[in-house]
């Protein structure tokens, strides 16, 4: 008879047991670096890659400040040859970076010291790690024209994986002198690691000229290629849609192979970017066209 009270009191105390002393679910230590270690693989390739096309996200990501002077000859079937010089100053906004992240996510319970340790380890993340915090930039520019047209921009981006795909967000906004005004564009792409030399990238962007009440959306994929450490490749497709007085169409289509040829010490850089292009105002006749760039790099 002992016994069997024994045994009721020791089932009746499991069964009124607090859910509080159950064991938290946890998630699984492997998983987590697995996913962390293929974020981290991508985002090294995407930043060696973007670093050798200066493109903005490593200027902005990999926290540089740099000067770069872009010089273009555009060639085009049945239009006048073009040349372009433009010239762009990239500021990093570290302190607005820093101002933002730890007002929105300190922790009320954590003295100023220990916010300022928590500051430092994060400073000292591997750069080639997927960063999830919000990063701002701004840039100035100006392209040499009859009258010179200045450009400034604002630019806030932001990263987040999901498996072996790291998405990449960012919002500008730019104002240019003259009939440009103000400009307002999102940008969205997401990479995909192919191989150790090969990175594919969906491009998805969207830019509203608000003085000029024009709507324009760009759409494809593009593939990275990095065929030697001073010669890279990147072969592209677009397709560009407008949205004019509520109507939204297909403005054209459009198809390039950008060669970039590193010439001296990463400061100067040639770009061979032959192309087919498919506008709606040609009926979507094939139109060939040729850009020859030459850009000096000054910092980063």
């Amino acid at each position: 008879m002992f016994y069997v009270l024994l045994t009721l009191i020791f089932v009746s105390s499991l069964a009124l047991s607090s859910p509080a002393e159950e064991p938290d679910m946890k998630s699984i230590p492997l998983l987590d670096s697995t996913q962390d270690l293929f974020g981290d693989r991508l985002n090294a390739l995407a930043n060696r890659m973007d670093s050798f096309f200066a493109t903005e996200r490593a200027d902005d990501e990999l926290g540089r400040t740099s000067i770069r002077i872009r010089q273009n000859y555009i060639i085009r079937e049945r239009a006048v040859p073009e040349l372009e010089s433009r010239y762009r100053f990239n500021l990093r906004l570290p302190h607005l970076e820093e101002k933002f992240r730890y007002e929105y996510h300190r922790d009320k319970n954590k003295t100023d010291k220990e916010i300022v340790t928590e500051k430092e380890a994060r400073s000292t993340v591997r750069r080639n790690k997927v960063k999830e915090g919000w990063t701002f930039n701004a840039d100035a520019g100006v392209s040499v024209a009859i009258p010179p047209r200045l450009t400034t921009r604002a630019r806030v981006r932001r990263n987040f994986d999901t498996g072996e795909v790291v998405h990449r967000f960012a919002e500008e906004l730019t104002y240019i002198t003259g009939e440009d005004g103000l400009t307002e564009e999102t940008i969205f792409q997401s990479d995909l690691k192919l191989n150790d030399t090969q990175l594919l990238r969906f491009n998805n962007s969207k830019r509203w000229r608000i003085f000029r009440k024009e709507f324009v959306t760009t759409h494809g994929p593009t593939i990275l290629h990095q065929v030697s450490e001073d010669t890279g490749l990147s072969y592209g497709f677009a397709m560009i849609n407008i949205m004019v007085n509520k109507v939204y169409y297909v403005t054209s289509y459009t198809f390039s192979i950008n060669v970039r040829q590193n010439l001296y010490k990463n400061w100067l850089y040639l770009d061979f970017i032959p192309g087919l292009d498919f506008p709606k105002q040609w009926s979507f006749r094939r139109t060939p066209f040729v850009i020859f760039q030459l850009e000096l790099l000054f910092g980063g």
